[in-house]
């Protein structure tokens, strides 16, 4: 893009990345200290436990009245897990903690799993709980996040020689009279606030990620505390806007963008370590060099393992695609409706629609609003609008007017111009924006990266324009536009 105010939608998902740098690179300095590595693991998923309960109980997190307790019931969830923590660390302990960590995210995950599972977004419900969505979050989350954490930091330099102590010489605390197991139940607690809204938003993986790989790399090149902590904050920092900058080029997930650049910088700053503080450089960087030679020979030879396409002797049936649309696989009905969509066999459309009133799967209905369209069938259009009415992620309801759109009816468009008038993320007005005006040829000087109430002006003009001309709006082919 040739203007940079349309990257302006990266902020939002940017400053909470910072936001999370901020809190966990300090936490991850402790975290290894007490070698206690995958504790964030342990309580992000404790946390997303907490999560699922209220799941299970009724309870949505993506509505906003029931938002309050759904965090509740995680940091409820959170503050047992500190609980626990605080108790089993021992001065001389048989088994060490880190076993019992690793216990604790192994049951606190299959409990998760088995909440879920008779839920109809099962898998939707676990790939928000790993890998979280960045990009809805919005400007009062973010607000309210970091006044959570910078009171979570506040607490923490108050009592930040309790805290060093008890994480640096627990041995020397404990002989200066210090309540080693308070201040650790005290530490938890304070980590679990942390983790309960961090989850919350990004998924588990990610606050693993901000918590231990900026502490790793810090630890590799500082000495002091201070210093480890301004490396791990630039290297969080770092990591944010180059997952930013991938996932927006390489139109990937956020969430495992960033996860990916954290493991891309670990993996350069231990080679760059490893020469630094080889007695020979040079021999060191042979062997690098050499290491990379092997690794690109294995992955370049993989590929002569690619499997062949084959014959299909068996041509799959309506019936069976028919049967496989009502799969409980979700790869068997997304490979279903591909098949369906490739014969234009407007008797599928019925069946289909059904699938999309039942599904409460995110990926499914999106494929399906992908689909649609090849059949140019106008029934869809009503279960489509339908569908729209409904509490959906800010880009399905995208998707969703963008099939009723591609349906050559232009009922879709009231639904983007309600989307232009909402709080949704930055990126989905954008969307809403960008096919309003390809579909319509009209522009109104909506800005994407200005609130509702400043772009009072351009959603006026919108309303007016649809009031005025939507009841004889046509598809037009030659323009591919309707006028």
């Amino acid at each position: 893009m040739s203007d940079l105010s349309e990257l302006t939608w990266m902020l939002p998902p940017l400053a909470i990345c910072l936001v999370l740098t901020g809190i966990h690179g300090y936490l991850g300095i402790h975290v290894l200290s007490r070698k206690v590595i995958f504790v964030d693991l342990a309580m992000a998923q404790i946390a997303a436990l907490g999560a699922s309960y209220a799941f299970l109980l009724g309870y949505d997190a993506r509505r906003p009245e029931e938002q309050l307790v759904v965090y509740a019931f995680s940091l409820g969830f959170t503050l047992i897990g500190a609980a626990v923590f605080a108790l089993t660390r021992m001065r001389h302990e048989k088994v060490a903690q880190e076993a019992i960590i690793g216990i604790t995210y192994a049951s606190a995950t299959a409990i998760a799993m088995l909440m879920l599972s008779k839920s109809t977004g099962e898998g939707e419900h676990l790939k928000q709980m790993l890998a979280g969505n960045v990009l809805l979050v919005t400007w009062p989350e973010i607000f309210k996040t970091a006044t959570i954490y910078a009171a979570v930091g506040a607490f923490h330099w108050v009592f930040r020689k309790q805290f060093f102590m008890i994480s640096f010489d627990p041995e020397g605390a404990a002989k200066e009279g210090l309540k080693v197991r308070f201040w650790d139940f005290l530490f938890y607690v304070s980590f679990g606030v942390v983790i309960t809204s961090s989850v919350a938003i990004a998924g588990v993986l990610l606050v693993f990620s901000y918590l231990i790989v900026p502490a790793v790399i810090a630890v590799m090149f500082a000495e002091t505390i201070g210093r480890r902590i301004a490396v791990g904050w630039l290297a969080g920092a770092v990591v944010s806007l180059a997952g930013m900058i991938l996932s927006y080029y390489g139109d990937l997930p956020t969430g495992p963008a960033v996860v990916a650049c954290f493991a891309a910088l670990l993996l350069a700053a231990g080679l760059t370590h490893m020469v630094m503080s080889s007695p020979s450089k040079l021999g060191a960087l042979a062997k690098v060099a050499g290491g990379a030679f092997l690794v690109a020979s294995l992955a370049i030879g993989s590929l002569a393992l690619r499997k062949g396409s084959e014959e299909h002797t068996h041509e799959v049936t309506f019936d069976e695609l028919i049967r496989d649309l009502h799969s409980t696989e979700a790869s068997a009905q997304l490979d279903a409706l591909d098949h369906l969509a490739e014969r234009k066999d407007a008797h599928a459309v019925p069946e289909i629609l059904e699938l999309l009133r039942s599904t409460s799967s995110d990926r499914l209905i999106e494929h399906i609003a992908h689909v649609l369209p090849v059949f140019q069938d106008p029934s869809a259009v009503p279960v489509l609008l339908e569908m729209c009415l409904r509490d959906y992620d800010p880009f399905l309801k995208v998707a969703l007017a963008r099939a009723i759109l591609e349906l050559k009816e232009p009922s879709g468009i009231p639904v983007l111009i309600d989307m232009l008038e909402s709080d949704e993320p930055e990126l989905a007005r954008r969307e809403a924006m960008e096919l309003l005006g390809n579909l319509s040829g009209k522009d109104f000087g909506y800005r994407p990266q200005l609130s509702p109430t400043e772009n009072r002006e351009a959603i006026e003009g919108w309303r007016s324009w649809w009031a005025e001309h939507g009841s004889h709006l046509k598809w037009r082919e030659q323009t591919r536009r309707f006028e």
